[in-house]
């Protein structure tokens, strides 16, 4: 895919029509290359804006200040999202999420990386952790482990291997515990890999988080090649929609997709009316959980696609936005891991310039879920009493507060995807077009773990050459 895309997209000129489901990025990649080659493209979008789940809040902060509410990290091996920063002009700078000034909330007390000894026993740890770093830990329980499954689980061409496969079956949390690891130790471990297990080590597929930890895009490996598109993540999004403005329709959600012989249908709504258009292929790049939603009865369907969308887990996000007149922190980069429901405490603006700040609160998993039921007044109050404990003044330097909820989006239902133990099993029906319909989005990815706008991107490539292949 990666030669024949820098080599050139084969033609999919005998497509003469196209109805794209979502303005996402892959959604707009389709539609960008596709309107290149003469393709008369319609993006139907339910909501106000292109990007989905690329979003830079920016109202309501003041002194143009800005947080990223999905999509936050580029690296260098992110090969099709670097090429589209380069052809729409776009720049990176380092990210937020890497040389931060990282510490743990527990039990009450800050703890540094490097005082965890210090802290060993009140924490939990086994005797046989307690003079270990959490760099150690991390050896022990993962490293060391992973890179004893083989080749495999770090090959370029990703294809689950009979050992995989079994580790398929295993849980995150389980195969920690398995390996000796406390609950201590996994508690201190765990903000290593960041997102993509979603606070749900419980039910993640160990397979994919191996696969994960053993790429150059896992948190733990994260260097000076981790970046952020300057400016704001949905930079990216709106330069690809500027392209092709006459051909993205906003705040028209889709009800139904069909199909027969001869074309695709979509159906979708336009205010109070039902429109339904038609086309030669229809490509699908919204998120399964938004898909529940949609009448496919008549979409000819096969049941294992069926079966993909009605399983596939998305993670729960909950992201809170606390605006402070100033930073009343020591730290430079401040970022906490706690033991408490708000999960996660940084400074999402630590290279925005002003006195002013945005505290970011970053909940996953079931504190999320939780918080995702509360007003939004309630949870920039319960989010504000829970920062007061850790960063006394908080209160007194709150201006204002925001928050997106990511269950709550009605045409996302969840984050990103999480892979669940048996996530094997649907993964190559995630993206197996279907007639006349194909499938994209972060979620049809050839690898196991979503989160990704290099995965909606790649997901997008691989369609065209569907698409030119049935040409």
């Amino acid at each position: 895919m990666r030669h024949t895309f820098d080599g050139g997209l084969p033609s999919s000129n005998n497509i003469e029509t196209a109805i794209i489901v979502g303005a996402g990025l892959s959604g707009l990649a389709a539609a960008y290359e596709l309107a290149k080659q003469g393709t008369r493209v319609t993006v139907l979008e339910a909501s106000d804006r292109p990007g989905g789940r690329t979003w830079t809040y920016r109202q309501p902060f003041a002194d143009g200040l800005h947080a990223e509410a999905g999509a936050m990290t580029v690296t260098e091996q992110c090969h099709y999202t670097m090429h589209y920063l380069r052809e729409m002009g776009l720049e990176t700078e380092p990210s937020d999420l890497v040389d931060t000034d990282f510490s743990y909330y527990r039990n009450g007390i800050r703890i540094r990386p490097d005082q965890v000894d210090d802290h060993a026993e009140a924490l939990g740890l086994h005797a046989d952790e307690q003079h270990l770093t959490v760099a150690d830990l991390f050896a022990r329980y993962v490293t060391k482990f992973n890179e004893n499954i083989g080749p495999e689980v770090a090959a370029l061409d990703w294809t689950p291997t009979p050992h995989l496969l079994e580790l398929d079956r295993i849980s995150v949390r389980r195969i920690l515990e398995d390996r000796g690891a406390s609950a201590a130790a996994i508690g201190l471990i765990e903000p290593l890999f960041l997102e993509m297990r979603g606070g749900e080590l419980e039910s993640a597929s160990a397979m994919a988080w191996a696969r994960y930890e053993s790429s150059p895009r896992s948190f733990s490996a994260a260097d000076a090649q981790w970046y952020k598109i300057k400016g704001g993540t949905d930079l990216l999004a709106h330069a690809l929609a500027d392209k092709m403005k006459d051909r993205i329709h906003y705040r028209k959600p889709v009800v139904r997709i069909t199909q027969t012989d001869q074309d695709a249908q979509v159906t979708f709504l336009d205010r109070d009316r039902l429109h339904t258009v038609s086309a030669d292929r229809v490509i699908v790049t919204a998120p399964f959980s938004s898909m529940r939603r949609l009448n496919l009865s008549t979409a000819r369907l096969s049941a294992a696609k069926h079966t993909a969308i009605r399983k596939l887990k998305y993670v729960s996000v909950l992201r809170i936005y606390l605006q402070m007149r100033t930073k009343f922190w020591p730290e430079d980069r401040l970022m906490l891991s706690t033991d408490t429901p708000i999960c996660t405490v940084r400074d999402a603006t630590p290279r925005q310039p002003g006195p002013r700040k945005i505290l970011e609160c970053w909940l996953t998993g079931w504190p999320a879920q939780a918080a995702a039921s509360m007003s939004e007044d309630e949870r920039v109050d319960f989010a504000l009493t829970e920062v007061e404990s850790m960063l006394p003044g908080a209160r007194d330097n709150f201006e204002l507060g925001t928050s997106v909820a990511w269950d709550n989006e009605p045409y996302a239902g969840g984050a990103y995807v999480l892979p669940e133990v048996g996530h094997s099993e649907l993964m190559a029906h995630t993206r197996t077009p279907e007639g006349r319909i194909h499938f994209a989005g972060e979620h049809t990815a050839f690898e196991p773990n979503g989160g990704s706008m290099n995965y909606a991107l790649e997901s997008s490539i691989r369609v065209l050459l569907e698409l030119s292949s049935t040409s």
